[in-house]
């Protein structure tokens, strides 16, 4: 059968927060853009699990109340946000528990197991590597990550605390429970931390007084359902690409369906871990092909929980833990009208626990988390039924939850892996320059759209 053919201006490659920003950017000045999207929906990473009972978020959980981009594409395409201040609040309420012992935040300061230096003591394990990167910051903003003086700081974050006085127990108490980015303080660049915690006080600036963030009415994936929305031609879905080729006349894209899109342009801003999978010739040049090879994505797996009684009201404790188990953050949502109602609960595990719970079934990797949570509260016996569970390291046009750099890999290739390839034009979170997260996904689509414009 003989390959169907496209032919536009530019192909966008992925319908994420990212393509869709290019998407629109280039359509506004007078591209004819085609998107192509492998799954049965638009939104990549931003995914608001609809169904029966409390919708759950399984990713883009929250809009920072700062998120320029992301509340300013809301407001000109008429997705209500909604201010969950109150509802947001409650994450600090969670408690603590190591090796089967629950220990209040009241607790932990004088707590014999408390290995922080005395300075820090008050500081619970969640936040301190977070609370200690805004407070020895050597970034005065975001965007200075990027800039030769700091390459100094590309260094192991377990090299970055015992720096601060922090010794073993410390560290491992003050990074490696659930970590954000791989299994422990060595597998993760300081420089990285330092970045995301001058976005953090940047946004604090940028947010309305007292607004901690947002969601959006049915789910924040509404969001960048109203951008595709927005563009004059719908985006292709179930258009997985298996091969990017370009020479003098430009681009072809083709996809597993036989179908293939020509373009002068390509922006191809799906994830690098799926990126891998694709052939592209001529081949990238040694140091982006390098990062495209090696770029970490971190292992995310959720498992949602419904509720039959109010267990935590039996033992006395806040229903939210962060443990040192499988469960990894077990948070409770605060989803309905009364910010105070709890509406059901994520088991957030990241690194080794997710991977540990991807090995399993479903129901099996539910079961863990369960008996996990009962072990340290037998007031929460039967009380917790399975409602589903989320892994982005399985999903394989995801591959992890979000990229993350090792020591050495930011003076390595960071400066690099994002450059033009022909008419290739690279995006998404993994590239921002100046934000994280969604509002990054969004900065870098339009940087990638301003370069073919520029072009």
């Amino acid at each position: 059968m003989a390959a169907r053919r496209h032919r536009s201006d530019v192909v966008v490659i992925g319908a994420g927060l990212s393509g869709l920003a290019a998407a629109l950017h280039l359509e506004a000045h007078g591209a004819r853009v085609e998107v192509l999207e492998a799954q049965d929906r638009v939104g990549g990473r931003v995914h608001s699990m609809r169904g029966p009972g409390p919708r759950r978020e399984a990713g883009g959980a929250y809009i920072g109340a700062g998120y320029r981009r992301v509340i300013g594409a809301a407001e000109r395409l008429g997705v209500d946000l909604v201010d969950v201040t109150s509802m947001l609040s409650f994450f600090r309420e969670q408690e603590l528990v190591l090796d089967g012992e629950l220990i209040r935040q009241s607790q932990w300061p004088d707590h014999p197991r408390n290995p922080f230096p005395e300075r820090d003591r008050s500081l619970m394990p969640w936040t301190c590597h977070r609370v200690l990167a805004v407070r020895e910051n050597p970034l005065s903003t975001p965007g200075e990550w990027l800039a030769p003086e700091m390459a100094g700081h590309d260094i192991p974050v377990h090299q970055w605390l015992a720096g601060l006085g922090y010794g073993e127990r410390a560290i491992r108490l003050g990074y490696g429970l659930n970590p954000s980015f791989g299994d422990e303080a060595r597998e993760a660049s300081a420089l990285l931390g330092f970045f995301r915690a001058a976005f953090s006080v940047a946004q604090r600036r940028l947010a309305p007084a007292g607004v901690l963030g947002y969601t959006a009415c049915d789910g924040v994936q509404r969001i960048p359902e109203a951008m595709a929305g927005a563009l004059p031609r719908e985006v292709r879905l179930g258009r997985s690409v298996t091969a990017i080729g370009w020479g003098r006349s430009g681009a072809e894209v083709r996809c597993a369906d036989g179908s293939e899109y020509a373009a002068p342009h390509v922006v191809c801003s799906v994830p690098f871990s799926v990126l891998r999978g694709i052939a592209v010739e001529p081949p990238f040049p040694e140091r982006q092909a390098e990062a495209i090879r090696s770029l970490s994505a971190q292992p995310v797996t959720q498992v949602y929980f419904a509720h039959r009684s109010r267990f935590w009201e039996g033992d006395g404790h806040s229903p939210s833990m962060f443990t040192d188990g499988p469960a990894g953050m077990v948070a409770a949502a605060r989803d309905g009208e009364d910010p105070e109602e709890v509406t059901s609960f994520t088991a957030w595990a990241m690194g080794r626990n997710a991977r540990r719970l991807d090995a399993l079934p479903t129901a099996e990797a539910g079961r863990v988390v369960r008996e996990a949570v009962e072990a340290v509260r037998p007031a929460a016996k039967d009380q917790l039924e399975l409602v589903g569970v989320k892994s982005w390291g399985r999903d394989p046009f995801a591959r992890g939850g979000w990229a993350f750099f090792k020591p050495g890999e930011i003076n390595r290739f960071a400066s690099e892996m994002g450059r033009p390839h022909g008419p290739i034009r690279l995006c998404g979170e993994h590239l921002a320059r100046d934000a994280r997260g969604m509002e990054g996904a969004m900065e870098s689509g339009e940087r990638a759209a301003r370069d073919i414009l520029s072009a």
